[in-house]
């Protein structure tokens, strides 16, 4: 089947056991690439430095490909080294001459390392006159063209670069140094670049897309991922934000002995299975995430614990007055568990009264007792309580220096003993801050990072992931990927 030039057309992915096909990170920009290359003749030139991923981009797309005739010319990867680093070509390839026979993905792999230069011209060719639709990857220009003179170098130039829309044929060319590269950027219709640098001592891989000829491109940069030798491109930002047109109640994930789940199996176990009872957790949110990102995150966290009868006490943004807090969180755990075992500070006093409102003075002395009454109160259903505090929002209504007395810091004490989950939200620096700081068992950071959602430990350590938010069961869903 050919795609006529200018055509939009996306094959669904090719399901490979034992590897899992892609998950909900899924992203346009990789979409987006595919739909370039399925309009024939087109070019792309992927460029980056050794070990940024290019050769697992290449294969990616292949592997994503349907209906096309594959070709991996490699100059760099011999078929052993492929096979050990990504099994899930065992099948397709021929161990002993490195040609494979049709199969369900790649059709034919040439070493390059092997062949002569004016063999690699005659391949070429000869799938140029085939007039069969065809994806080429030569990976990389400079092996190819490695022992071959101007003329040479020249011969193959054009044999890859012309007449592919004649010949149905798209190409995929691997650079390792685009200076060496010569004209090539200038010939080609599409150039992506790869690499990898480091956020706080961690790795963060990122694509950007320098032109797609003819295509409109929304998105021009990204992070990406190479878990389970699989090229994925994170998603940027929230997916589908603040739609959610059937909500559901939340559907807990149930906490193990002595401890919580946060809501998200990932986030668990990316702290280590789960929260032991009592603990403080602190997550510092860089100014990049929206608000609506954290209550989403919030929320998923709140409504796993109310759902499983556990009270909550909430301190919410300045962002949010407690009828949105409430009015949000109500989709996924239902009014009469909110007027039962939820309680949300406000301190708008105009507002009218609620069972779950906690209106507040704005006077630390008076709020703490209206706080510990509350808190008390709630003990009555269980001893073990959330309390998911903003401790931008404590700063901002009672002041920088008021909120070192030594009341807080009984209260604080009285929250551990009573085996609780105490979260705190922070975006500034301040001095509570640094009192919750002092006294955590956790400490998480959440950025955005070139368009993309990210998280990672700092107590204890922990690689980067990338955060998916959706709400694909109608309620949010937290997945993480590993930066790798």
């Amino acid at each position: 089947m050919s795609v006529a030039r200018g055509q939009s057309q996306l094959d669904a992915p090719v399901d490979l056991a034992p590897v899992q096909p892609h998950t909900s990170l899924e992203s346009v920009m990789f979409d987006l690439i595919l739909k370039f290359l399925q309009t024939p003749g087109q070019v792309l030139l992927v460029q980056g430095p050794p070990g940024s991923g290019k050769t697992t981009f290449a294969l990616e797309i292949l592997n994503s490909l349907e209906e096309t005739h594959k070709i991996y010319a490699s100059s760099r990867v011999a078929p052993a080294r492929l096979r050990q680093h990504f099994p899930w070509i065992d099948e397709v390839i021929d161990t002993m001459s490195g040609r494979t026979a049709r199969a369900s993905w790649i059709d034919e792999l040439h070493d390059l390392r092997r062949v002569e230069p004016d063999t690699i011209f005659n391949q070429v060719l000869r799938l140029k006159h085939s007039k069969q639709r065809a994806v080429l990857v030569v990976d990389s220009w400079e092996g190819a063209i490695r022992n071959t003179n101007d003329e040479g170098r020249k011969m193959l130039e054009s044999a890859v670069l012309s007449e592919l829309d004649e010949s149905k044929v798209s190409v995929v060319i691997v650079v390792e140094d685009s200076k060496k590269a010569g004209d090539l950027g200038y010939l080609v219709d599409g150039i992506v670049t790869l690499d990898q640098s480091e956020l706080d001592g961690r790795r963060v891989r990122t694509i950007a897309i320098n032109k797609l000829r003819g295509f409109s491109v929304p998105t021009k940069r990204g992070i990406f991922s190479l878990d389970k030798a699989r090229f994925t491109i994170l998603p940027n930002g929230l997916r589908q934000p603040g739609i959610n047109a059937h909500p559901k109640p939340l559907e807990p994930i149930p906490h193990p002995p002595h401890a919580f789940s946060l809501g998200s199996k990932d986030m668990d176990q990316m702290l280590g299975g789960s929260i032991p009872r009592g603990a403080f957790l602190l997550i510092d949110v860089d100014s990049s995430v929206s608000p609506l990102e954290i209550r989403t995150i919030l929320n998923m966290m709140r409504a796993n614990f109310i759902n499983q009868k556990g009270p909550c006490v909430i301190v919410p943004t300045a962002a949010y007055s407690s009828d949105t807090v409430a009015e949000s969180l109500s989709k996924y755990v239902g009014w009469e568990a909110i007027e039962e075992r939820v309680r949300i500070l406000e301190y708008n006093q105009s507002l009218a009264p609620k069972k779950w409102r906690l209106v507040m003075k704005s006077n630390l002395s008076d709020d703490v007792k209206t706080f510990a009454h509350a808190w008390d109160e709630l003990a009555k259903i269980s001893p073990h309580r959330m309390l998911d505090i903003n401790v931008d929002k404590a700063v901002q209504v009672y002041g920088r220096d008021e909120l070192s007395v030594p009341g807080l810091t009984e209260l604080g004490a009285n929250m551990r003993d009573t085996e609780g989950l105490n979260i705190a939200i922070a975006s500034i620096d301040s001095k509570l801050r640094d009192q919750w700081l002092s006294v955590v068992d956790y400490h998480l950071k959440i950025k955005n990072a070139d368009g993309s959602l990210v998280i990672y430990g700092v107590k204890p350590f922990t690689p980067l992931y990338g955060v998916d938010l959706n709400f694909d069961k109608g309620y949010p869903v937290l997945n993480l990927m590993q930066i790798v």
